[in-house]
């Protein structure tokens, strides 16, 4: 249900006029082309913003954007279960695979690595750096939600 606010957030911050905006968020339109155009197995939907992968029994949401948070919600679907470490291990490799671009990979892998973080209500709240808010979650079924954006 977190990712499902960010993209709200997301989607409704980007409305603002763009004198408003902090961030330009053609880096990320930029990134899922370049992306897109290097991974065959990968669209983007006709809404310019939706990255669509399918690979190894897998499919990658990517949403991004934003005016005055810039952010991303990425949604793993499989039908593999995870464990905890397996889940984090999963979180990190999409964080470094669709948001290398916007947040410092680097200290999230420290984080994940040290346990620097918290779960509230099945959420795990990751701690990155003092710009970055970032919060992942799984399910039984195989269902991997990544979400953060900066300031």
């Amino acid at each position: 249900m977190k990712p499902l606010c960010l993209l709200l957030i997301l989607i409704s911050v980007s409305a603002y006029a763009e004198e408003e905006c902090i961030f330009d968020e053609t880096v990320y339109t930029e990134f899922i082309k370049k992306y897109s155009a290097e991974n065959k197995n990968s669209k983007i939907k006709p809404d310019g913003k939706t990255l669509i992968v399918n690979r190894n029994n897998e499919a990658i949401i990517v949403t991004g954007g934003g005016c005055v948070h810039l952010g991303v919600a990425i949604e793993l679907r499989t039908k593999q279960a995870y464990s905890e470490e397996q889940f984090l291990q999963k979180t990190l490799d999409l964080s470094i695979e669709f948001g290398n671009w916007l947040i410092n990979t680097r200290a999230l892998q420290d984080s994940i690595a040290q346990g620097k973080y918290q779960i509230i209500d099945g959420d795990y709240f990751i701690e990155v750096d003092a710009m970055t808010v970032f919060s992942a979650s799984y399910d039984k079924q195989g269902k991997i939600n990544v979400g953060f954006y900066i300031n």
